[in-house]
């Protein structure tokens, strides 16, 4: 893994974190719009519950991979 070329003082993620932080953050900005009640977007996909919480447990793995990457 790269790391960040540390330009000021603190926390430097390697660039792999970074990346998959910023893809955590579009797929929860894609599921509070998936999740927006129905009258704010009424062409929107409806998504199952099941599907809904498939979709966390997912980020869930995906934070445990980011923190365990940051801790090493």
């Amino acid at each position: 893994m790269k790391h960040e070329a540390p330009g000021d003082p603190g926390c430097h993620l390697l660039l792999d974190a970074r990346a998959e932080l910023h893809a955590l953050r579009d797929h929860l900005h894609l599921l509070a719009q998936l999740s927006a009640p129905e009258h704010e977007n009424p062409d929107a996909l409806v998504l199952p519950r099941a599907g809904l919480a498939h979709c966390f447990n997912h980020l869930a793995d995906a934070a445990d991979r980011i923190a365990a990457t940051i801790a090493d």
